[in-house]
């Protein structure tokens, strides 16, 4: 009996020595990780700006018709109750139709850069314990901050020169 207990306590202590081996991650790997997110969060800011422009500066079609065509899509009754002309249709499939590449080209380098720069299993696993582990959490915040902070930084600067 003793033996069981004493193999029982190995086998869970075991256990949860590779949990805790599983969920640490290093600062490198944390880095890698968020380079890679404040990436993304870098150019999905840039992506909203150019859609914003593009938006706020055709000549066809105004801010306001472009989002009241937008929230009828696909339904050509509303569409006619809007009184939305050929014109202003064109101009606002153009600029979804760039948006939609833009976006495409982004999911492509993004995937990319999960791939090469993360690798799927560090991205996988770090993802999930971003979710469920505070510690890790708060490393991973910090070194994003820093990193998010040079970039957007270093942007405002190459503005002001």
């Amino acid at each position: 009996m003793k033996k069981v207990l004493l193999m029982m306590c190995i086998m869970t202590g075991l256990s949860t020595a590779n949990a805790q081996e599983e969920s640490s991650f290093t600062d490198d790997e944390l880095k890698t990780y968020a380079t890679v997110m404040v990436w993304a969060e870098v150019e999905k800011e840039r992506m909203t700006e150019t859609y914003n422009d593009w938006i706020n500066n055709d000549e066809t079609l105004e801010a306001a018709r472009f989002v009241k065509i937008k929230s009828a899509k696909g339904d050509s009754v509303k569409l006619q109750e809007f009184e939305v002309t050929d014109d202003e249709l064109t101009a606002f499939e153009q600029i979804q139709a760039s948006y939609d590449s833009m976006t495409s080209s982004f999911k492509e380098v993004y995937i990319g850069k999960i791939k090469e720069d993360i690798g799927v299993g560090l991205y996988n696993s770090l993802k999930k314990e971003l979710k469920s582990n505070a510690e890790v959490k708060s490393r991973y915040q910090t070194i994003y901050d820093g990193l998010l902070e040079e970039t957007t930084s270093g942007e405002e600067d190459e503005t002001e020169e």
